[in-house]
């Protein structure tokens, strides 16, 4: 199954839905998520999942249609806080977005206090194919919470990113929108202070026209461990990250969201793994998350500009 599912193409119950979930972890997250108390190891698990009401199901089922592997990309769009809900659900749709061949809005969904707006988006953004199918037009979701400013995309590339962004900016009457850069130093340090655990990898760009090396690689000696070795107190990383001929690329490490999801494994609060692409304002999940999980990152980005 991939996610995030376009409700207005799949019909599969949320039954289905939960079943499909790539991992026994998936579907404890998000009934973790949905506060349901379901043993996912215990044979009958299918049975009793059958058992549960559907407001139950249908809290489930909004944990996971929008969630996934997902990688999101985070921009800054003008006039998005004089959206409001009314107009976000009932404009949507009333605006071509999409010419003969590119970007389309399908649907916008209010759901925990957000606006989701999926769209049909040719693969990398690109339009230059003339015998473009449905097919080739991947879904993606671009997420907001009304009266505030900032739009998160869920997006496998930064091109179909960017067209996501175009296609909701005409829906909504909407003229710019800036992509955010973990680069600027007042929000990074924001940021990193807010949610960031530790990195266990981190990639440098050597900015140095005179240097043969482009690119500085440093790893934690045991970058699978559960609790991070944080690079950045390494003697020789602070002087790298200090040095004006080099720029921070991309870093993989643990963050904390704040939520009462907790990892089977550990015993501990779930800590997704994520990396981060500090210039092109891109954040990955490395594992399945549920809802709750991308609403709360979604929040720590946000209050953190």
């Amino acid at each position: 199954m991939n996610l995030p599912i376009d409700p207005s193409e799949n019909h599969a119950t949320p039954q289905e839905l939960i079943q499909t979930l790539p991992s026994k972890a998936a579907r404890r997250r998000v009934l973790q998520a949905a506060d349901i108390p379901l043993d996912v190891d215990d044979r009958s698990f299918a049975d009793t999942l059958d058992e549960l009401s559907q407001v139950e199901l249908r809290r489930a089922a909004s944990q996971l249609r929008f969630a996934g592997d997902r990688t999101v990309y985070y921009y800054q769009v003008d006039g998005l806080r004089q959206v409001s809900t009314d107009r976000a659900t009932g404009q949507i749709g009333d605006v071509d977005s999409s010419g003969a061949y590119g970007s389309e809005v399908q649907t916008a969904i209010r759901d925990h206090d957000r606006i989701y707006v999926i769209c049909n988006v040719p693969d990398t953004g690109s339009q230059t194919q003339l015998t473009i199918s449905k097919e080739t037009r991947p879904t993606t979701v671009a997420t907001f919470k009304p009266r505030t400013q900032l739009l998160a995309v869920r997006a496998s590339d930064e091109g179909t990113a960017d067209a996501t962004i175009q296609a909701v900016l005409n829906d909504l009457g909407l003229d710019d929108a800036t992509r955010i850069s973990f680069l600027d130093t007042g929000f990074r340090g924001r940021f990193e202070d807010a949610c960031i655990d530790g990195y266990s990898t981190i990639r440098l760009r050597n900015t140095n026209p005179r240097d043969t090396s482009r690119e500085i690689e440093v790893r934690s000696k045991d970058p699978e461990a559960g609790n991070v070795a944080d690079v950045r107190t390494d003697a020789i990383v602070k002087d790298l990250l200090r040095r004006g001929d080099t720029e921070l690329n991309t870093a993989t490490g643990l963050v904390t969201v704040p939520t009462d999801l907790s990892s089977k494994e550990q015993g501990e609060p779930l800590n997704p793994r994520v990396t981060i692409g500090f210039p092109d304002g891109r954040v990955a999940f490395e594992q399945f998350v549920p809802e709750q999980i991308l609403i709360g990152f979604d929040d720590l980005v946000r209050d953190s500009l």
